[in-house]
């Protein structure tokens, strides 16, 4: 019995199988015509020679610069320029500070001498202060320039006698 259950099990394993069918798969679309075209990388060939060909003819020749070159120096800024821009910024800065000493020292009669300020008489918080309360310091003020002008009354007649 051994041997025929062997020889059956032979001949089951020989047999052609038949795919099984569901009936699932009479629902399922057909599979549509491919339609193949090149693939990415062909394209990234083709435009890799043609772009190699017109680098190639836009080349500068020998002596000459390339538009890259050209505009890489256009905006790069050059030691030279810095240098002729730092010359002009000091002289500008010289000419204004002789034109404010000019006009500073133009008259010494009239030059307002600060004394740091004028609140510092009366410096305190600027909250809760009573209409009338702050002090009129005008006279205070009159007093310092009147002393300013003296000063330089004194100081004019001592450069005149050392000049003399």
């Amino acid at each position: 019995m051994l041997a025929a259950r062997q020889r059956a099990g032979q001949m089951a394993r020989q047999l052609q199988r038949t795919c099984r069918g569901y009936a699932s798969d009479a629902h399922k679309p057909a599979a549509a015509a491919a339609t193949e075209s090149f693939g990415a990388g062909s394209k990234a060939t083709v435009a890799l020679f043609f772009g190699s060909v017109l680098v190639y003819q836009f080349a500068p020749r020998k002596g000459e610069e390339s538009a890259i070159t050209n505009l890489i120096h256009k905006y790069t800024s050059q030691a030279e320029d810095w240098e002729e821009i730092n010359a002009l910024h000091t002289k500008a800065m010289e000419q204004a500070g002789f034109d404010r000493n000019l006009f500073e020292n133009a008259s010494n009669k009239h030059r307002y001498v600060d004394v740091a300020f004028p609140e510092a008489f009366q410096s305190h918080a600027p909250r809760n202060i009573q209409a009338g309360h702050l002090i009129n310091l005008d006279h205070v003020v009159e007093h310092y320039k009147q002393q300013h002008v003296k000063d330089e009354e004194r100081k004019a007649k001592k450069l005149a006698e050392r000049e003399a």
